[in-house]
């Protein structure tokens, strides 16, 4: 009820042309309030505004001090409930049907004055079942004229309605609230977990890589912190990613590349983590009957495949995006296994295959294959995850990029939980993410990673993110 009575008493001081302070309890501005309260959205208010009200109190409505204070800053935003309440004084009130103008009721004053009870009661329970029920024709471009401060005329049919005003207001709430939480956020992280942190994993393709591309400012803050770990016996840095080592190192270019190849690293979605000289700490590997399974599925449904096992790359055909994965995506050339016979040749591969990709340009294709891969995969002890929209990737069971680095952090002797910083964008990085003390999505991460990272990144990948996120919550 207190906020009724605040939205009431808003637009009766705005009637008026009286100032009205926010209200920091209950959210109502009056900028919000008349925002909502004086732009017409259909034909019939329109009209109202046409035939009985006078062109010098449209202007003044309208004026230029009203359209700038019809912007709200993200101090001058309803709460969600006020909002809602306000549209739905008209229910609660339960009003009579009244005109909003001077000549409509019979309690209206006949002297060109808007009626304000009317205004309150009737006013926007007509706006609001004009604009929401849309069952008034949009009104013609030159029904009437607006003067701004400029004194050229605006047209009414430029002024939004008010349902989409009314969703623009809920989208800056919302995106308010988010901004509140974020700042607020940012200060616990960098007072009481960045102090602690004492290693960064990182993601490469869609964090650090925008394909190609390797912003500056992320090289930057990568090569200084790869510098700094190298001074000090107790901080690290490592990528965690699912390209191969080879791939990962290449793609970085040359001046990134040769430094991190000196860096322990968690590869092939942590199936594959190796030291800083190189050698093996964790590995695990495809039971031989997923990789079967797989293979028929491959050919069922006509897509390609490429089996991972270290540094080396094998497919039974080379398709375009298989050829795609190496000279786009870096990874080292795909080797091709010759088909005889038509015989499933990927599962007699020795030592075994860390993990398969299954591809396909057609994404919407690829994603009923899914369904059809992860039944697979509870059949054969395996697992499914996805970096990009156009690969799938079959793991064995239990394995992540998460359990590849709790690995190299208990290799390393770190507790990511409270000294490690990791960076992301895919679905494959959401349990890194987790297992975080601080977990950084990058501006272009999927909604997966953003929903349970600590922090989000404004900037994306292509905008050096990941450099400014290291910048901020690294060592």
């Amino acid at each position: 009820m207190v906020g009724k009575l605040i939205a009431v008493l808003a637009i009766n001081m705005a009637c008026h042309s009286m100032p009205v302070v926010s209200s920091s309890s209950s959210g109502y501005s009056y900028a919000s309030i008349t925002r909502l309260a004086f732009v017409p959205s259909s034909s019939r208010s329109c009209n109202r505004y046409k035939s009985e009200y006078n062109n010098n109190k449209i202007n003044y409505l309208l004026s230029s001090s009203y359209l700038r204070l019809s912007q709200p800053d993200k101090g001058d935003l309803y709460s969600d409930d006020e909002l809602f309440e306000l549209l739905n004084l008209h229910e609660t009130l339960n009003p009579p049907e009244k005109g909003l103008f001077s000549g409509e009721g019979d309690d209206n004053n006949s002297n060109g004055e808007i009626n304000e009870e009317s205004l309150i009661f009737g006013g926007i329970h007509d706006w609001v079942l004009d604009t929401l029920n849309d069952d008034v024709k949009s009104t013609t471009n030159n029904d009437i004229g607006i003067v701004q401060s400029s004194g050229s005329p605006t047209e009414v049919s430029a002024i939004p309605g008010l349902h989409d005003l009314v969703l623009e207001t809920i989208e800056e709430i919302d995106s308010s609230a988010a901004s509140e939480q974020q700042a607020s956020n940012l200060q616990t992280l960098l007072s009481k977990r960045k102090p602690l942190i004492t290693a960064i994993a990182t993601d490469i393709d869609g964090t650090l890589l925008a394909g190609q591309y390797l912003h500056p400012t992320t090289e930057e803050a990568v090569v200084k912190a790869i510098s700094h770990a190298d001074k000090m016996s107790d901080k690290f840095f490592f990528p965690a990613t699912g390209k191969s080592r080879r791939g990962a190192i290449d793609s970085l270019g040359p001046k990134l590349g040769p430094l991190v190849d000196q860096c322990p690293g968690v590869y092939i979605q942590g199936l594959y983590c190796v030291d800083a000289d190189g050698n093996v700490v964790y590995e695990q590997k495809l039971s031989t009957s997923a990789i079967k399974a797989a293979e028929q599925l491959v050919k069922t449904n006509d897509i390609s495949i490429v089996g991972y096992d270290g540094d080396d790359l094998y497919s039974t055909e080379l398709t375009d995006i298989v050829v795609h994965l190496s000279e786009f995506y870096g990874e080292p050339t795909v080797k091709l296994i010759e088909k005889e016979n038509d015989k499933i040749l990927l599962a007699a591969h020795e030592p075994g295959l860390h993990k398969l990709l299954l591809m396909d340009d057609d994404i919407e294709k690829l994603a009923k294959i899914r369904l059809e891969l992860e039944k697979l995969a509870d059949l054969h002890d395996a697992t499914v995850t996805q970096a990009l929209p156009t690969m799938l990737e079959l793991l064995p069971s239990g394995c992540s990029k998460a359990n590849g680095v709790q690995k190299m952090c208990d290799h390393l002797g770190i507790d990511p939980a409270s000294q490690l910083l990791a960076l992301g964008d895919a679905e494959n990085d959401v349990s890194m993410l987790d297992l975080a003390s601080i977990g950084v999505a990058v501006g272009n991460a999927c909604p997966q990673a953003k929903g349970v990272a600590d922090f989000i990144m404004d900037e994306r990948h292509d905008e050096g993110g990941a450099g400014v996120a290291i910048d901020l919550f690294g060592f």
